[in-house]
């Protein structure tokens, strides 16, 4: 053990925090990737996103990454982002990303979006496929839409949002309403794609997300919770594929997901096999990729439901106890050492423990001994 103990100590790259976070260590390692996947055990951690908020700074400024894609929907993200100018940046968070991230910790990247746009652009999209309500794409498209069109999105909008709120226990039952919500949705994206938009660019983002909606809401009534959360992750990259091709073709991107959407190999896992977002993509994306994931040795997290609660007690078997001997409070580690080639547990969430070897499922961790909640905050 002394061994593992020694290269966590040499291996570990400070990356500070009270004063704040310092990535200029991690150029040579990042500059010649196109996609960085910053990963995290819970969405709702104070210093996770203080910490990747500084780390895309860092990319943005220093190795030209100019696409922030977050794990909320494509529409929403890429409709904020083009009516940005005129939006406050709080009205941008508000109406682009998940609910669980949006905090003052957040708010500070998108003020820094904001005021970023004219001289150096950050542009922000979305890779995920569930549905939101009320937010910026369903806006757009009922104020851009006009007579029969935007009378028959408003219905189809309005069924599905109701539908997806049903109880999952009971939504096997609704087979001919289901198909009735598909033949509408199926129509509207024909007459869509006759539709005329203001750039070639939206018109793309807005026929992908509808044909995601429309996926993504039959799944939700054919298949069970894990084939459902695998199916979503085999959609999230072929919205990374279309952006990445299509619609921002020679760009270098940041992607803002959960740890259990990034991870490399997630199918090796012997008791909840699936594919996740990352090994979904195909292989030329992947060897031009770096992913993060990110831990935490102890504090608290928070929850969608603005709530907050412990990380539960690690031991020797934990990757964060293992961690948590270097001598750094916040810092980044390689997995590509003998301590990443061995099997651990880990937390995500602070609670849900899951078995891994790291180097089969990152290049690298940030790890932080002590997190604190982010409460979820919009007012």
């Amino acid at each position: 053990m002394n061994d593992l103990f020694d290269e966590i100590r040499d291996e570990s790259i400070n990356i500070g925090g009270i004063d704040g976070y310092k990535f200029g260590s991690l150029k040579e390692i990042l500059r010649n990737k196109r996609f960085v996947f910053l990963g995290e055990s819970s969405h709702c951690v104070k210093e996770y996103i203080e910490a990747k908020a500084s780390l895309i700074k860092y990319l943005h400024q220093e190795l030209g990454f100019r696409i922030l894609a977050f794990e909320s929907e494509l529409g929403d993200c890429s409709i904020g982002n083009y009516l940005s100018e005129e939006l406050s940046a709080k009205e941008n968070m508000s109406g682009s990303i998940g609910k669980v991230w949006q905090n003052e910790f957040m708010l500070d990247l998108f003020e820094y979006m904001k005021e970023t746009q004219q001289r150096q652009p950050l542009h922000l999209t979305g890779v995920d496929v569930q549905q939101s309500m009320d937010k910026h794409f369903s806006s757009y498209m009922r104020s851009h839409l006009t007579g029969d069109l935007r009378k028959t999105f408003v219905t189809f909008d309005t069924r599905t949002n109701e539908m997806l709120d049903k109880d999952y226990m009971l939504k096997r039952r609704f087979r001919k309403t289901v198909e009735e919500i598909e033949r509408i949705g199926q129509g509207l994206i024909r007459e869509l794609e006759k539709q005329t938009f203001p750039s070639a660019m939206l018109r793309d983002v807005v026929l992908q997300t509808m044909k995601n909606r429309l996926n993504y809401f039959k799944a939700n009534f054919t298949k069970g919770f894990s084939k459902l959360f695998e199916y979503r992750d085999e959609l999230m990259a072929k919205n990374l594929e279309f952006l990445s091709q299509h619609v921002y073709p020679d760009e270098k991107f940041i992607i803002w997901a959960h740890n259990l959407h990034i991870k490399k190999q997630s199918s090796v896992n012997r008791f909840s096999p699936y594919r996740s977002f990352v090994e979904n993509l195909p292989e030329f994306m992947k060897e031009d990729s770096f992913v993060i994931g990110l831990y935490a040795g102890e504090g608290r997290m928070g929850d969608n439901q603005g709530g907050d609660h412990p990380i539960k007690k690690v031991n020797k078997k934990h990757m964060e106890w293992l961690l948590s001997n270097s001598p750094h409070p916040n810092f980044f580690i390689p997995c590509a050492s003998k301590w990443g080639g061995k099997k651990w547990k880990a937390f995500e969430g602070g609670g849900l423990r899951i078995s891994f070897k790291p180097v089969q499922q990152y290049d690298g961790v940030l790890f932080f001994k002590k997190v604190t909640p982010a409460v979820v905050n919009v007012e």
